[in-house]
Parts: C-alpha cells; sequence; structure tokens
C-alpha cells in the first residue's frame, strides 16, 4: 500500500497535474461562488472538457472541480449574506454578522482554513480507510436514511431556539412546499392545482436563492449607504490562531461528521454542513453567539461540508455508489476513462486509483492558496455601491435560477420566495430552517415510504443498530434545547 501511495504522490505532483488541479479549483470556485451554480453543476459542465484528457490529468480537474464548488459557496455566503450553494447557508448566518462588525477577514480567512483542513482530512480518510467506511455504508438501508433525515431536521429546534414556535412552523411551511408535485414512490402529483409546470415539484436551489438573496437586495435599495463598508471595513484577510487552538475538537468532530454524512448516499455537504453546525451549538459554552459571528460555526459549518467530498468518494470507488450528486458525475467520468469502481480498482487500476486519492489531498492543501487569491479579490465587494450591487445580485439570481431547468417557473418561484422570506424575516421568523426542510423532506418523504413498504409494523426498524443510534440522536438534539432552557432558568432561580 506504501508503494502504490509514493507512486500516486510521484504522480500527482507532476507538473501538468498540478496545473489541470489549479484550473479545476479555480473553475469550481468561481461556479460555487455564483447563486444557483453549485458544485454538481461545475462538475456537469467540465467532463466534457476531459474526453480529450488522459484518465489522471482528467479525474483530478474534475476532483479540483468538485472541490472548489462546495468551497466557493462561502465567498458569497459571508461577503452579501448569499450562500453559493446550499452547504454554505450556515456559514452565511455566521460570516455576514462579521462582516457587520467589520471582521470579513477573519470571516474569510477562518473559512478558507476551515474548508482546507475539512477537505485534506476527508482525502486522508479516503486514502487509509476506503475499504473499512465502505463496509458501514453497505449496511445503510431506507430505514437508517430516513432517521438520517429526521436527525437533521430535528437540527430546526436548535436553529429556532430564540423562538421555536415560529422556527417550527417555518420547518413545517418548507416541508409544505418541499412536497408539491409528484409523489416519489407512487408518482401521484399533489398540491399542482391543474398546472403542468407544478408536476415536477419546486426547485429547491431557486427557492433557496430566493429566500437568501432577494431579501438582501430588498435592504439595501431602502439602505441609505452607498455601500456595504468602507474601505476601512474591509478588514485583512487573517486567520487567528487562537481561534484554531479553542476549536481543535470542534475541527475533528467536524471532519468525522461531514466524512460519516459522505459515505451515506444522497446526504451530500448541505447536511453535513447544518448538522456539524448544530453540534457545535450544543456543545458550545456561548451558544447565544451563534447566528451573530461565531468563528466556531463558520469552522463547523465549512470543515463538514468539504470534508463529504472525500467521504462521498468512499463508497464511490469501492462499492460503485456515489455519496452526493457531484460524485454520481464524478462515476460517470471514471467509467468514461475506463476506470469501473469496484473492489478490483485497487488491483487493476492501482496506479490510477491512487493517484486520484493522493491528488485529492494535494487539492486540498492547494486550496488554502487558491482560497486566499480569490477571498483577496472578493472581499473588495464591500467597495460596490449597494445599488449596482443589488443589481448584480438580482440578475445572478435570475440566471441562477433559470439554468438549472432552463425554466421560467423557477424564476418566479425564487421572486415568490424572496419577498414572502422577506416579509417574515421583518416579522421576526428566522430563514434558517428552510434550506434544511426543503433538502431533507423529500429525503425523509421517500425512505419513509419505502421503509412502510418493507416492515408491516414499523417498530422493526429499531432492530437495525444504526437505526437506533440516530433515533438516540434525534431524541438527544430535540430534547437539547428545553434541557438547557430548564438549566439556565434553574440557575438563575438559584442565585435570586
Amino acid at each position: 500500500m506504501l508503494s502504490n501511495i509514493m507512486l500516486g504522490l510521484g504522480n500527482a505532483l507532476q507538473p501538468l497535474h498540478l496545473i489541470w488541479c489549479l484550473i479545476g479549483l479555480s473553475v469550481g470556485t468561481l461556479f460555487g461562488a455564483l447563486p444557483g451554480f453549485s458544485a454538481t453543476m461545475a462538475v456537469a459542465v467540465m467532463v466534457p472538457f476531459s474526453y480529450v484528457m488522459e484518465p489522471q490529468a482528467a479525474l483530478l480537474m474534475l476532483s479540483g472541480v468538485y472541490c472548489g464548488g462546495v468551497y466557493g459557496g462561502s465567498i458569497p455566503a459571508i461577503l452579501v449574506g448569499i450562500p453559493g450553494t446550499p452547504a454554505s447557508a450556515p456559514t452565511a448566518m455566521e460570516g455576514q454578522a462579521l462582516v457587520k462588525k467589520g471582521r470579513s477577514g477573519d470571516a474569510l480567512g477562518m473559512c478558507t482554513f476551515a474548508s482546507a483542513i475539512g477537505g485534506f482530512g476527508s482525502a486522508i480518510a479516503l486514502l487509509l480507510f476506503s475499504p473499512l467506511l465502505a463496509k458501514i455504508a453497505m449496511k445503510v438501508g431506507a430505514p437508517e436514511s430516513m432517521m438520517i433525515a429526521l436527525f437533521g431536521l430535528s437540527v430546526v429546534c436548535l436553529l429556532s431556539e430564540g423562538n421555536m414556535v415560529k422556527g417550527v412552523l417555518i420547518g413545517f411551511l418548507s416541508l409544505l412546499i418541499g412536497s408539491i408535485g409528484q409523489d416519489p414512490v407512487l408518482g401521484f402529483p399533489r398540491f399542482t392545482f391543474g398546472s403542468s409546470s407544478l408536476i415536477g415539484g419546486l426547485s429547491n436551489v431557486p427557492i433557496m436563492i430566493g429566500i437568501y438573496s432577494m431579501p438582501q437586495v430588498f435592504d439595501m435599495l431602502r439602505s441609505g449607504k452607498d455601500s456595504l463598508g468602507s474601505i476601512s471595513d474591509l478588514s485583512p484577510l487573517r486567520i487567528d490562531f487562537k481561534d484554531i487552538k479553542a476549536n481543535i475538537f470542534n475541527f475533528i468532530r467536524s471532519i468525522l461528521i461531514g466524512i460519516g454524512i459522505g459515505i451515506v448516499p444522497a446526504a451530500g455537504p448541505d447536511v453535513g454542513a447544518f448538522v456539524s453546525y448544530n453540534e457545535a451549538k450544543k456543545s458550545s459554552k456561548h451558544p447565544e453567539e451563534f447566528g451573530n459571528g461565531a468563528v466556531d460555526g463558520i469552522i463547523a459549518s465549512e470543515a463538514a461540508n468539504n470534508a463529504v467530498t472525500g467521504g462521498s468518494l468512499i463508497p464511490l470507488i469501492t462499492l460503485s455508489i456515489p455519496g452526493s450528486a457531484p460524485a454520481a458525475i464524478f462515476l460517470g467520468a471514471m467509467i468514461l476513462h475506463g476506470m469501473r469502481p469496484g473492489p478490483l480498482l485497487f488491483t487493476t487500476q492501482a496506479e490510477n486509483i491512487y493517484t486520484i486519492m493522493v491528488g485529492f489531498a494535494v487539492i486540498n492543501i492547494m486550496l488554502l492558496f487558491v482560497g486566499y487569491m480569490f477571498c483577496r479579490m472578493s472581499n473588495h465587494i464591500l467597495r460596490i455601491p449597494q445599488r449596482i450591487l443589488a443589481i448584480l445580485i438580482t440578475a445572478l439570481a435570475i440566471v441562477g435560477s433559470y439554468s438549472i431547468n432552463q425554466n421560467m417557473m423557477d424564476v418566479i418561484s425564487m421572486f415568490v420566495a424572496g419577498v414572502i422570506g422577506w416579509l417574515l424575516g421583518k416579522r421576526g421568523f428566522s430563514m434558517s430552517p428552510v434550506a434544511l426542510s426543503l433538502l431533507l423532506g423529500r429525503m425523509l418523504e421517500q425512505n419513509l415510504s419505502l421503509t412502510l413498504s418493507i416492515y408491516d409494523n414499523i417498530f422493526k426498524i429499531f432492530t437495525r443498530p444504526l437505526t437506533c443510534i440516530f433515533a438516540a440522536l434525534t431524541v438527544v438534539s430535540i430534547a437539547f434545547p428545553f434541557v438547557r432552557a430548564y438549566m439556565k432558568k434553574h440557575k438563575v432561580s438559584a442565585k435570586s
């Protein structure tokens, strides 16, 4: 194994391969930074360009696109509060608060560092533990996926801790919106009101673009300021090593969560980001800082969503089961280049596969420097006059929403969601649960239907160990805000 790793390292460090990694990272970061242009879209767009390339260069480039696409969404999330990808939604909550405090450089620096460390950690897991972790993925069926979705939705309780009733209402409303269209198992239409445009349901990404971008646009247009910040507000891009030292356990936990979520098919970076953010808030000594510029939240979100990248390739390489949508496209690219994933890949294509796995670690080291370069350039967004920036954001939101399905219904739903989000936000409703509920609602519904068709008694699912583990975590996640509120009240009573 060591000889294969050294062979892969030598191949990955070839100058031409490093150039392709750099190109892939740059393209992916650019795509991720544009609202609506996800990592999945970036990988899909670049696959045709890999046709004429040799396998190692092609797959290293696509790996760079994948990693850059997941990271890139955090840049607009921090600077203007608009997640470039759904996985950056938790980052937007903390990053925007830090920007308003004049700490944009701190937010961008820590975000880039956490992303690189998270991706690198997942690359090491991909390289060393692929066969072992793939065995865990084989045991994940419909009951486990259902319970993982429930566990993810339980995060709504913590995200809405300030006003639980409003948060839960928003969560249920989002689940209801997600149920528009055909039933995922039986296929009959629901809530379409006879419209053929709604048969396929409402796309999640346009709704999230509207929810997170249009309220910002409306506020910019109503604001009397010329720009988001003056030149003095552009704090230097830096990494505070005190924050790193204080968050070592947060890094480790977030990376492990990201890897674990990554090996679960269909979960993806967005689920990893929210679950990790939730765990960071639960374990924090100062949970009241979350939502007001907590560096811990940025670390948890970015380390986890970037750790999903390597984690999602583990079941793909060993079992031909992609752990995310970009990984599914990556699977097609591997087959296109004559590399059929599976256990035999480690013997028949050892040089190529170890080059890709070692290259994945190299790419995440490069991400630290590429991300730094992009952040230095993008930080100047704060200088753009607000009215011009509002027009640019609106144009990008329209293009991003339309480009997904080439459907004007997506643009309309984006604007409607934006207006509703702005009105609800003015009345104290948090939009944090929206992304999570939309992303996990369909996953929960589909796996619940499959589970009910498999078991005549739903309680039989608790004979499966992984289901019991996630069920217990769900109970803890729901109960935690109530327990903490009780403990705070008890402490106040004791002091008085």
